[in-house]
């Protein structure tokens, strides 16, 4: 997407929330718009890979994880007991565009009991906040799962390639 096209896009998207099309709001939406895209410009070109059988096993593998989680919660809530460890691990993540990553990150904060808390570039890590830590590698296993299961969806050759080369032993059991 161009640069014109985002301020144009930020531009319609102001005039919205005003509710009202006037020469002031677009102007106004306009400056506003150049000025985010100007100094928060991270978009980097390149396609969206979509593969339907490989997204299809990420949505249930994300729904099965959810399902867990939530019953490890509900547990927790209704059996109170001072045993819960929480704890924040580093995730470092390979293959993975900016994009797989927010969805990485997504997934990971929608899942009840855990929580992305930040996301550093390089090398590209996540930080994750979990309720109850019981072992960490398995923690960090199961975030590797998701991220080769998304990998393998949204993810381009490159991303492939670079995925399968690290953690065969991952990519093979998906």
């Amino acid at each position: 997407m161009t640069r014109l096209l985002r301020i144009t896009w930020l531009t319609a998207m102001w005039v919205a929330l005003w509710s009202d099309i006037s020469i002031a709001n677009v102007v106004a939406g306009a400056i506003v718009g150049g000025i985010v895209v100007v100094m928060f410009d991270t978009w980097r070109p390149g396609h969206i890979v979509i593969r339907p059988i490989a997204a299809t096993r990420f949505a249930l593998y994300f729904l099965y994880q959810l399902t867990v989680s939530s019953l490890a919660v509900a547990r927790a809530v209704v059996l109170p007991r001072s045993r819960i460890q929480t704890g924040i691990i580093a995730v470092p993540l390979q293959g993975c565009s900016d994009g797989v990553a927010t969805l990485i990150a997504d997934a990971i904060s929608l899942t009840p009991g855990t929580l992305t808390i930040e996301v550093r570039r390089d090398p590209l890590t996540l930080f994750v906040h979990a309720l109850d830590v019981r072992d960490i590698a398995d923690l960090q296993a199961d975030i590797r799962r998701l991220e080769v299961l998304a990998v393998k969806a949204f993810g381009n050759r490159a991303a492939l390639a670079e995925i399968k080369n690290a953690s065969t032993s991952v990519w093979r059991s998906q």
